[in-house]
């Protein structure tokens, strides 16, 4: 088997299908599988996918909703490809995606993750698609508006890397999270994503290590998808603001607490909360959209 891609999918309505069908639409000239884990859906997302591709999906029943690691670790584990691709479900893929993902990694044996062009669906292109391993001056400077005051800046836009060409191949240190391209030799002796993130920054901590293994990450400009951003906050509002800035705290204990004085260290916490707290109050007031 060629390439497993994994939709994870709690309750994510007609989205799924739409995902789907744009991967069977994608014509991919390889051998590959569809798995989609479910954690616990209690809506009718998976009887409609079901009911249309029921022969062509590897469907497993997960018995609770424990967070992205946690169900996209199930679909890895019963994966069988020499590639691995974690697809949210709000992704439409378009032609030749998956065709120029290989090609590149094929052709580029030191890569372990390759990631897609990342669209908006007014045809702007997402900055996620291509980033630095966030540190405590990217944040800071991110929270000060410095990298958007400052685009083009090496040091101030180091996060989202806005000062570099959109339409080239490029190494990163991170892609995107919604279409996680990644090699199974590379995921075997780096290891599954880290359970203990319940939903966001999973991502960026598998990419991070990936790293100081010795492997690199690549953006392929020719390889495209359009994402519906953050669908989630649509039905979870609170609990996805929360889940994000209880994530990057893990993240930055994880990775970096330890090379900090314990001042410092409450200082970057008490930001992202107060962060957190801002924006709560702030789409109160405002409505959530």
């Amino acid at each position: 088997m060629k390439l497993s891609i994994i939709i994870l999918n709690h309750n994510s309505g007609d989205l799924l299908k739409s995902c789907i069908e744009s991967v069977f639409a994608d014509d991919i000239p390889f051998s590959f599988e569809v798995i989609i884990p479910d954690n616990a859906s209690t809506d009718n997302s998976l009887e409609k996918v079901k009911e249309q591709w029921g022969s062509r999906l590897h469907i497993i029943n997960n018995p609770r909703n424990a967070g992205f690691a946690y169900g996209s670790n199930i679909g890895i584990q019963f994966a069988s490809g020499e590639y691995i691709c974690l697809l949210n479900p709000d992704i439409i893929v378009h032609k030749g995606t998956f065709k120029n993902l290989i090609e590149f990694m094929d052709a580029h044996p030191q890569v372990g993750f390759a990631g897609p062009k990342v669209m908006n669906s007014d045809g702007t292109i997402q900055l996620s698609a291509r980033r630095s391993i966030p540190s405590p001056f990217d944040a800071i400077s991110r929270a000060l508006l410095l990298s958007k005051l400052f685009p083009k800046s090496k040091t101030f836009a180091k996060y989202n890397l806005t000062y570099s060409d959109p339409n080239m191949n490029q190494q990163v240190d991170a892609s995107t999270g919604c279409c996680i391209f990644g090699r199974r030799s590379m995921i075997d002796s780096i290891g599954l994503l880290d359970e203990k993130f319940f939903l966001y920054c999973e991502d960026v901590d598998w990419f991070l290590r990936a790293k100081n293994a010795g492997w690199q990450t690549y953006y392929v400009a020719t390889a495209s998808i359009d994402h519906l951003h953050s669908y989630s906050e649509q039905f979870r509002k609170y609990r996805s603001v929360a889940d994000f800035h209880h994530s990057m705290i893990y993240f930055y204990k994880k990775h970096y607490a330890e090379k900090y004085l314990p001042v410092f260290n409450w200082f970057i916490y008490s930001m992202v909360y107060t962060r957190m707290l801002a924006i709560m109050i702030i789409k109160t007031f405002k409505g959530w959209k």
